[in-house]
């Protein structure tokens, strides 16, 4: 963003600027028309998550570049870095590795990033060495282990050099790279992979890392909020793992294990996208590869679908058993309480669409059991019963019913056009249900 508060209509994609043809783009200087959905996906997650995607492009630099500089450490001439998460292992990315990254750049001074795999939704993936990013942005990520998050403030000399790339790249403008290290495949490795038979590459020895990178990558896109793309990750990974050859009883059980991992947080991934059927289905596929009833995560998750498709009584038996295996979990608890709440409203919604459709009126002292339901359906199919038959007259009731009994006797009484008269006999009272006489009767 300029002083005039001017940015770009669509981000700014750096291997375009490399390009031979350049690239084009176009300015706005109505910055406060695009709204959040210029900066984020917003498909996905509440409004609090959105507000935090927002947050995560804003450049988190409000002074000099100088001062930032003064808190890293040199990588090269031109190239100082902070380093805001550590990686994982000693070794560093080396040259023709295939690397992904996810990454924000920011000009000194301005609020949002001019390019930024965060609004494009995907990770940025090239290989070192090829010259297919800014030399100053590789020079960093060479400098990156695996897992690793950094801040980077890179000189425009490895950048956009000293004419910049007007008008939106001002001459000489240095940046600030905030980098996340996804992933790397060492070319040695690939190289290896390479010459491997395709029998040997289904390998689960090979497979193996191919999923354990397959879901770390679903990992990051679920904590970004992209939820589609984790799906579509986690179902590579079955895929690979379902298309390996297994060598022994050890490979088999591993195997299994890390299909439940993974059709565990495909449940978690549906439920979140409100899809409650789909995450049904991924909990049977873990049921169909061993007990399902020592997860209590899967447990959880099939509770909060079944719960989500009104099948109560099976969710409660889901939340019950992940209870039991965790006792004092807390978010186990709190799906409980919602589900029993809502099982309670479903209770009442359906006796008042029971008494609706019975013709009965609304009490406002009273409400229907499950024992009254049950005696007015019975009590409604004996009317229809004695209404059809022409011989029929008369209907005794049993004695010992109920006041409110009585009442929905009543009622439907009215409904079906009967009368209902009270009887004494021996002291007795009992009532009667008799048909209103046709001018044919009376006769």
């Amino acid at each position: 963003m300029d002083e005039n508060g001017s940015v770009l209509k669509e981000a700014l994609n750096i291997a375009d600027l490399l390009g031979e043809n350049g690239a084009q783009f176009q300015i706005s200087t109505k910055y406060n028309d695009h709204g959040e959905e210029f900066f984020m996906e917003d498909d996905y997650g509440s409004a609090d998550e959105d507000e935090d995607a927002h947050r995560k492009i804003m450049n988190p630099w409000d002074k000099s570049f100088d001062e930032l500089r003064a808190q890293m450490f040199m990588v090269s001439e031109f190239v100082y870095k902070r380093i805001t998460k550590q990686g994982v292992g000693d070794e560093l990315v080396p040259d023709r590795a295939r690397v992904k990254i996810d990454y924000n750049g920011y000009f000194e001074g301005e609020t949002y990033a001019f390019d930024s795999t965060s609004m494009r939704g995907e990770f940025k993936t090239f290989t070192i060495g090829k010259a297919e990013v800014l030399e100053g942005l590789e020079e960093a990520v060479k400098s990156m282990k695996p897992s690793e998050e950094a801040q980077f403030v890179i000189g425009y000399q490895v950048l956009f050099g000293e004419l910049g790339c007007k008008p939106r790249i001002k001459p000489k403008a240095d940046a600030l790279f905030i980098v996340k290290l996804v992933s790397f495949t060492d070319p040695g490795d690939a190289a290896a992979l390479d010459n491997l038979t395709p029998e040997e590459q289904r390998s689960y020895a090979v497979v193996r890392q191919k999923v354990v990178d397959t879901r770390n990558h679903a990992k990051d896109y679920f904590k970004k909020n992209l939820v589609a793309n984790a799906i579509n990750d986690y179902h590579k990974a079955v895929n690979y793992l379902e298309q390996c050859n297994i060598k022994d009883e050890a490979e088999q059980l591993e195997q299994t294990e890390s299909l439940i991992q993974i059709y565990t947080s495909l449940a978690v991934c549906y439920n979140k996208k409100d899809n409650p059927r789909k995450a049904c289905l991924m909990i049977n596929e873990i049921r169909r590869l061993g007990n399902l009833d020592r997860l209590p995560r899967a447990l959880f998750h099939e509770g909060r679908a079944l719960m989500n498709l009104g099948e109560y009584g099976r969710a409660k038996t889901s939340l019950v058993k992940a209870q039991k295996l965790e006792p004092t979990n807390k978010e186990i608890a709190k799906e409980l309480k919602i589900l029993n709440e809502r099982w309670e409203k479903s209770r009442q919604d359906e006796q008042s669409i029971c008494a609706r459709a019975f013709g009965l009126k609304e009490r406002k002292d009273t409400r229907l059991t499950e024992e009254q339901v049950s005696f007015t359906n019975t009590m409604k199919d004996t009317l229809e019963a004695f209404t059809a038959d022409e011989r029929s007259k008369q209907l005794t009731l049993p004695e010992g019913l109920t006041s409110k009994e009585i009442e929905t006797v009543q009622d439907l009484a009215d409904q079906f056009g009967l009368r209902l008269n009270l009887y004494k006999d021996n002291s007795k009272d009992f009532y009667r249900l008799e048909k209103n006489s046709s001018k044919k009767d009376e006769e």
